[in-house]
């Protein structure tokens, strides 16, 4: 990462003292989704989405295994220990809906960062949406064409492209993403609070609340202990 001029980083909104601590405080009751809030909303999405598919098939795997076994560990347990994470690592994390990639190719075209397996671009592509993706490391044999970088690409774009984070990594990545960035700002993942897990920093909520509207959220089928949502924000004039 280039280091930046402080007056220059300053000039683009991201003086960490001049930034609200709106979300420091916030405690919502709960956001994690239940095992069975996760099964109701999983069945009834379109198995046209493959990560949609592949969980409804591990899922029935696992009931005919359990049938079969006469195992007494329940359906949840051996999803927890035999297929989320295993799922996690091919596809996702944030699972998606055709709602959330229609909305994503209409806000096109997009600049997707930390894009990992490149699972979403590969489903705004098979779409026909217009993404470029990156990643500082990227893996072998992804999903969609992955380009290694990191936010310093985004200089070479300005406020035509709409910068995606999805779960974006520990750290400062996401927040300096934003000092970098004109455009829109598109964020799936969870929002500070109780189930919050471990991912960009609250410098990046806090940027998110002090220096953008939010424009849209639309709710994610979420893997048991998460609340994912997308979270489209614009620029304040």
């Amino acid at each position: 990462m280039t280091e930046y001029p402080r007056d220059e980083i300053s000039q683009r909104g991201g003086d960490p003292e001049a930034i609200s601590d709106r979300y420091r405080d916030q405690k919502p009751d709960s956001i994690s989704v239940s095992w069975t809030g996760f099964l109701n909303t999983i069945q009834n999405e379109d198995t046209t989405i493959e990560y949609i598919n592949a969980i409804q098939e591990t899922l029935a795997t696992l009931k005919r295994r359990k049938r079969e076994r006469d195992t007494v560990m329940p359906i949840s347990a051996l999803w927890e220990t035999d297929a989320q994470q295993q799922l996690i690592t091919e596809y996702a994390f944030a699972i998606p809906t055709r709602e959330a990639l229609d909305y994503l190719i209409k806000q096109g075209p997009l600049v997707e960062l930390g894009a990992w397996t490149g699972y979403w671009a590969y489903e705004l592509d098979k779409r026909s949406g217009d993404i470029t993706a990156y990643d500082i490391d990227p893996i072998l044999d992804p999903w969609f064409p992955v380009q290694s970088g990191d936010q310093d690409v985004l200089l070479e774009y300005g406020k035509a492209e709409t910068l995606v984070l999805c779960w974006p990594p520990v750290g400062p990545m996401a927040y300096e993403s934003l000092l970098l960035h004109d455009g829109d700002v598109i964020y799936i993942g969870e929002r500070p609070g109780e189930g919050f897990k471990a991912f960009g920093d609250m410098r990046f909520f806090d940027v998110l609340d002090a220096r953008y509207e939010h424009v849209t959220q639309i709710d994610l089928p979420s893997h048991p202990g998460a609340k994912d949502n997308l979270h489209h924000y614009r620029p304040l004039d």
